[in-house]
């Protein structure tokens, strides 16, 4: 009978040690349930403000470009291989609320005014560039063989704006189609088509000589392209001004003259034969009567484009 006692009691006991171990394993179990470690410690990081992810505003690009001139040549033309390169910026902007306050009066005891505080929260955004992707190329320009006259000049520009290159006509003698050769070693060959009339010379017409006599006024311009111009015809305009040393020079009138291309012209004239100014100028002052000329040009006809081109004014004569 002892020893089924004993026995009994040593069952109960691993019973009981049994039943606290699984309650002590529920027990943990329970606790792990609906918690999140990463969760906690995420927590447990942003217990500060919480600084916005910035948004991204819109891009530029940076551009590089290289200029080319070419001048007159019986044979075809080739220029020098240029690095252009360029780098994308990204605007980025942070909206951050700042608070503002100010004073106001307010209603106190016994009919009295006291001084409090409003604030209030204003977004403010503040925006930043930063540096995004790179390109770098080379341009090149290669024009096939065309006449130009021995003033012209054509001048084109390459540029490189993020991943574009593009071509760029400044000034050209003749109506071309361009051809693009390569992407990353990029080269535009040029083929002409037809001419068409560039500006002309400035330099091409030059003083000669200005002078009074017999009550006349003669003024002779050298011009320095006649042969080229043969066939074609040219405008000469002239303001005479009245030369006063302590006042405005006066104005007397002017006049244009068109001639045919040749190496020289001589303009004759007097004060009469000038187109007056609207409103006579009283400027006859006493002491010598001094004159000059401010004159210039332009081109009358196929060859070059008709643009006026102002020189420089005479040497002054005495009448």
């Amino acid at each position: 009978m002892s020893e089924v006692k004993s026995i009994m009691n040593k069952v109960i006991l691993a019973a009981v040690v049994s039943f606290g171990l699984l309650a002590g394993a529920n027990a943990q179990m329970d606790f792990n349930q609906g918690v999140s470690v990463d969760q906690f410690i995420s927590q447990a990081n942003n217990q500060d403000l919480v600084i916005p992810r910035p948004i991204a505003g819109f891009s530029r690009y940076t551009r590089d470009c290289a200029r080319f001139s070419f001048g007159p040549s019986d044979a075809a033309l080739e220029s020098e291989k240029v690095w252009l390169r360029s780098t994308e910026y990204i605007q980025e902007c942070h909206t951050q609320y700042v608070q503002q306050c100010h004073t106001v009066m307010v209603p106190g005891p016994n009919g009295t005014q006291v001084p409090t505080q409003q604030c209030h929260s204003v977004p403010v955004q503040n925006c930043y560039e930063r540096p995004g992707q790179s390109w770098s190329q080379t341009g090149q320009i290669k024009v096939e063989a065309r006449k130009l006259f021995p003033w012209e000049r054509e001048s084109f520009e390459v540029c490189l704006e993020g991943p574009w290159m593009s071509l760029y006509i400044n000034e050209a003698g003749y109506k071309y189609t361009a051809r693009r050769v390569g992407d990353y070693n990029t080269v535009y060959e040029l083929a002409p088509q037809y001419k068409v009339a560039m500006k002309a010379d400035e330099n091409g017409l030059n003083y000669g000589s200005f002078s009074y006599a017999d009550g006349k006024y003669t003024f002779v311009v050298n011009d320095k392209w006649a042969k080229e111009y043969a066939g074609e015809k040219v405008a000469i305009k002239i303001d005479l001004y009245k030369d006063n040393a302590f006042f405005f020079d006066g104005y007397k009138g002017s006049k244009e003259f068109t001639f045919d291309v040749a190496e020289g012209y001589t303009m004759t004239f007097t004060e009469k034969d000038l187109e007056q100014p609207a409103v006579e100028e009283n400027n006859d002052f006493r002491g010598a009567k001094k004159y000059y000329l401010k004159w210039g040009f332009k081109r009358v006809g196929a060859i070059s484009k008709d643009n006026f081109m102002k020189k420089d004014k005479t040497p002054v004569i005495e009448k």
